[in-house]
């Protein structure tokens, strides 16, 4: 048999796998500042004409933000750009992709309106994405594991994917290789 007739063996699956960190997310109370930006960021909501727009647990991704350790977080599918917003009252450097223009052509006003410098760039979080700390992302169930495997190819080896499964449940995951 020579070398064209020989059957060629698909790869190994890649040994990085994510684990559930488990972070049990404590109510923490907003700041003054972010409660004004989340009020006035939900008074909008009927202004999005935006067939996939659903609304984060802001709350939640707060409370989770304010317990984890400061750095870079990109939000995929900024949406509004809330999560963005929040981030960087918190004191994190963010920004976020949000493939409709137009909801990313709102949400830099909404954020510069605060006073923000947040940016927002318009694409998809799967052809582009800076390298960041944290990713946040409230993923259709039906991509949740095109999610998983761009965070795998992109994100650093200490990276965090903060994903909504539903709007009520925020889970924190990192990569992990087998032992």
């Amino acid at each position: 048999m020579d070398s064209l007739d020989q059957e060629i063996e698909p790869p190994e699956p890649s040994p990085i796998r994510l684990v559930d960190l488990k972070i049990l997310i404590r109510p923490t109370p907003l700041s003054v500042k972010a409660a004004e930006f989340l009020r006035d960021g939900r008074a909008r909501f009927k202004k999005i004409n935006c067939f996939d727009f659903v609304p984060s647990n802001y709350e939640n991704a707060w409370s989770l933000l304010d317990q984890l350790s400061r750095g870079t977080l990109c939000e995929w599918g900024s949406g509004l750009g809330i999560v963005v917003g929040l981030a960087e009252i918190l004191g994190y450097d963010s920004c976020g992709i949000e493939i409709d223009p137009v909801l990313a052509d709102i949400s830099r006003d909404f954020l510069r309106q605060h006073g923000l410098k947040a940016s927002i760039t318009t694409g998809s979080y799967l052809d582009e994405c800076p390298v960041s700390d944290n990713y946040y992302v409230y993923s259709w169930p039906g991509q949740i594991e095109s999610v998983e495997r761009r965070f795998v190819e992109i994100a650093p080896p200490d990276g965090r994917l903060l994903i909504c499964y539903g709007q009520d449940e925020l889970r924190c995951m990192s990569r992990s290789t087998p032992i």
